[in-house]
């Protein structure tokens, strides 16, 4: 890749100030029917933005995916599916589950009357007619990749989830998971007692991206009846951000702890098919455009194999104490973009 003639990218230039990180935007709502949520479901959906694009393929501009599971209306049968679930990599994600599958409920008993007959008392669609859940485990895990190119992964800016038959309060939760891995929010799911009943969380981010959401829903995996402490509950409509390919794109340090006082390099390395090359870009501190700031210490170097890195040694004492996030987007000339970001807790200190 040729040498930039203009630096977008990281750089740490002294006298640059942030706010700590934004927190995420929660949405979420619990009652006897879909009315109950509707309204939380709605505003998670403009937090994510418009428009809704369906199976469009390739990262879209902006906007957002949804799954509904209702493929074939009130006439289609129950349907299982191994793992990896790969139904809806046109949308961006693929699923995963310790159990043994996953499985949207359908004729000739919906709502997973074939897994247990009384289930069609505890659950209700808010999408009608169809519902999913993992199968043998209430553990499902979504990845995001390039909508259309399961080979490609990708990160998000938000996920939701609707749920039925949440009784208890701690029963059901989100997990999210930057794409360096680590853990950068979790969320019990609120719960109404009753059959039938529904619950709504959805998590969007300003500063941080998410390249997996792990759900647990309820405290057993289907099959037994409601009895003692047991909480059964599966999942309808899934709504997440557009999907946007961190494919190439590191970011050093990683998410965890730096100390206040000490130094440190910030490297961005890029690695691209040959004949690719950056276009444009930006660089965001805790949500903050900073890529002017950045552009003025950056040093631009190789990646063995190839790629190129773009270095900057940032200054003792340069962040707060505190939560920051680094995000880095590059337009690449191919027509398609990567992204990437990590989140720096700060340590004080006072060594000399």
């Amino acid at each position: 890749m040729r040498k930039l003639n203009v630096l977008f990218f990281i750089a740490v230039s002294v006298g640059v100030t942030t706010q700590a990180a934004a927190g995420p935007v929660v949405r979420e709502a619990t009652g006897a029917n879909a009315a109950a949520i509707q309204a939380a479901v709605d505003q998670f959906r403009t937090d994510l933005g418009n428009p809704n694009n369906g199976n469009a393929a390739g990262s879209q501009a902006g906007g957002r995916r949804e799954i509904n599971w209702d493929g074939g209306g009130a006439a289609a049968n129950a349907t299982q599916f191994p793992i990896p679930m790969t139904t809806f990599a046109n949308r961006g994600s693929v699923f995963f589950t310790p159990g043994s599958g996953f499985e949207i409920s359908g004729q000739p008993t919906p709502e997973f009357g074939d897994i247990n007959g009384n289930y069609p008392n505890y659950f209700a669609a808010f999408s009608s007619p169809r519902l999913f859940t993992a199968l043998n485990s209430n553990v499902t895990d979504v990845y995001f990749f390039v909508p259309g190119d399961g080979s490609i992964p990708a990160a998000v800016t938000g996920f939701g989830s609707v749920f039925t038959d949440v009784d208890s309060a701690t029963s059901t939760k989100m997990e999210f998971y930057a794409p360096d891995g680590a853990l950068i929010y979790e969320r019990y799911v609120l719960a109404t007692p009753g059959t039938e009943t529904m619950s709504f969380l959805g998590v969007s981010f300003t500063t941080e991206l998410v390249a997996r959401v792990r759900i647990i829903s309820g405290n057993a995996a289907p099959g037994p009846d409601e009895t003692g402490a047991l909480d059964i509950a599966v999942m309808d409509d899934f709504l997440f951000g557009e999907p946007v390919s961190t494919a190439g794109l590191t970011i050093a340090p990683a998410t965890g702890k730096l100390f206040q006082r000490g130094g440190f390099d910030i490297v961005v390395g890029l690695q691209a098919a040959a004949g690719v090359a950056v276009t444009g870009g930006s660089v965001k501190l805790d949500g903050a455009d900073v890529t002017a700031a950045f552009a003025s210490c950056i040093q631009v170097g190789r990646i063995t194999g190839g790629g190129q890195t773009f270095r900057c040694a940032a200054p003792r004492g340069f962040l707060s104490a505190g939560d920051h996030v680094l995000q880095v987007e590059f337009n690449l000339s191919n027509s398609t973009r990567v992204r990437n970001a990590v989140r720096w807790t700060i340590i004080a200190g006072t060594e000399p």
